[in-house]
């Protein structure tokens, strides 16, 4: 799916969620979720290149797998929660957004923790500690 396309979708969806908050605010809602998640999972598709792009770049400067799917686990849950966090927004449901902002958040935390664990370890080593 090219960007012009994803754009001239959304804008469409959006348009006709618009429309319709007037007279059924359910339908407006159905059509947003609906529309987000099928540009979403057109968008996916687009990922394993990505993931293979990342990949040549790690092996060829010799980083730590290990380090690359701790990251690319934060930016996934990153965007699932920002998405979700958007839904229940418009919904009209911010207190169940921000907890899934913040969810999200601790979560990225818990993933990442083996990382913090690892760099400490290693400033301990150069520092003498």
């Amino acid at each position: 799916m090219s960007s012009i396309t994803l754009c001239a979708a959304a804008l469409i969806a959006s348009i006709l969620a618009l429309i319709l908050k007037k007279t059924n605010a359910e339908y407006s809602l159905i059509i947003t979720v609906f529309a987000s998640t099928t540009m979403i999972i057109y968008v996916s598709s687009s990922i394993i290149d990505t993931i293979a792009g990342v990949r040549e770049i790690v092996e060829s400067a010799s980083i730590n797998i290990e380090y690359i799917k701790i990251l690319l686990k934060c930016v996934g849950i990153c965007f699932l929660t920002e998405f979700t966090a958007d839904c229940c927004k418009d919904a009209g449901q911010a207190a169940i957004s921000n907890i899934v902002v913040f969810g999200g958040r601790l979560l990225v935390i818990l993933s990442a923790l083996p990382f913090f664990t690892e760099l400490m370890s290693t400033v301990a080593v150069l520092t003498g500690g």
